[in-house]
């Protein structure tokens, strides 16, 4: 294994504990919080410098030799402390959810280790030869350029997608294009309201995420009628981390507990691309972290591929073990760490 750390629990923090290990298997997380490299770009003044320091601390631990229990006392206050002004539930002592917690995690570094940066379009085609494709290439890279140029920094590129969608006038075919960044994917269960409805795979869960929707009463921008669209969603900027979080707690408080099936070495994501230029995105997983319980409480545990060896364990805490299942799918997969292999 090449981390044979695991972390004390210090008052129900099972949920934080798997959120960060699991983000902890991801290399570029690693590379920049493990290094100095986080300083070079530190707010000291900008809240969050603590969750910064506290995390650049607790991933050099984690990356130290050695098998020794690591207590992260200190980490939890920072990120309890920054997380409460977020959601006002995250408090100490008290279970929360591990994919918000990693959603707070990534959004607040990001924020604190932000700094303007100058982003140019280069190579692209005068606007009279563009073919609609390139066109639409162009505005997305626009949209990316104006949304992060002010505020970037390195997790951007390791965890950051883009989505465009598109509205089509049933009436005149005009369309509109928006573009919206983010970082986790939340993708439904088909079926999840329906007690006893057979599980779907988790290429059905995605393509539920990214389903084409009608709206029946809306303002065309092209004809200026008021009438029936279609609101098409694709992926129009792949990052080389996809954060996939399902959707296992009903509208009914209920959670469902299924096998969502999927192949750990390929997830391919070519179906929900925007252009054929993109590629063929296909991602393998490198971390899970399961939902043991049910929607009134329970417990987190984290699953991980070593890199070394391709093989999987299992930690619990301050509990290290083999998987007996490898990286395969159980019926509590909550949160899925996707790694980018080829594009």
């Amino acid at each position: 294994m090449t981390s044979r750390h695991g972390l004390a629990n210090v008052g129900n923090t099972c949920y934080l504990n798997s959120a960060v290990q699991a983000l902890c298997k991801s290399k570029p997380f690693t590379e920049y919080f493990g290094t100095e490299a986080w300083r070079k770009h530190r707010h000291e003044d900008r809240k969050g410098y603590s969750l910064a320091a506290q995390t650049a601390d607790l991933v050099t631990a984690l990356n130290a030799p050695g098998d020794q229990l690591i207590v992260p006392s200190s980490f939890v206050k920072a990120f309890i402390e920054f997380a409460h002004e977020v959601n006002e539930d995250i408090r100490f002592g008290v279970q929360a959810d591990a994919a918000e917690a990693i959603q707070i995690l990534l959004d607040g570094l990001h924020t604190q280790q932000a700094r303007g940066v100058i982003m140019q379009i280069i190579h692209a085609p005068e606007p009279a030869l563009c073919k609609p494709d390139e066109t639409e290439l162009v505005r997305s890279l626009e949209s990316w350029t104006a949304f992060f140029n002010k505020e970037y920094s390195p997790l951007v590129d390791a965890f950051y997608a883009q989505t465009q969608t598109k509205i089509v006038c049933s009436e005149c075919k005009a369309s509109s294009t928006r573009y919206e960044p983010w970082s986790i994917l939340k993708a439904p269960i088909p079926g999840a309201e329906t007690q006893g409805a057979e599980a779907p795979s988790l290429q059905a869960c995605i393509a539920s995420a990214f389903a084409s929707e009608t709206v029946d009463d809306y303002t065309c921008d092209g004809c200026k009628k008021k009438g029936q669209v279609m609101i098409h969603h694709t992926i129009s900027r792949f990052p080389k981390h996809i954060i996939l979080s399902l959707k296992r707690f009903t509208n009914q408080g209920r959670k469902v507990h299924a096998r969502i099936t999927y192949d750990q070495e390929k997830i391919n994501f070519t179906e929900w691309r925007s252009w054929a230029s993109q590629g063929s995105p296909v991602y393998r997983v490198i971390s899970t972290i399961e939902h043991l319980g049910n929607s009134r409480g329970g417990h987190y545990i984290m699953r991980h591929r070593d890199p070394t060896d391709n093989s999987w364990h299992i930690i619990d805490d301050s509990s290290l073990s083999v998987s007996q299942i490898g990286g395969a799918a159980g019926p509590d997969t909550y949160v899925l760490v996707l790694e980018q292999v080829s594009c």
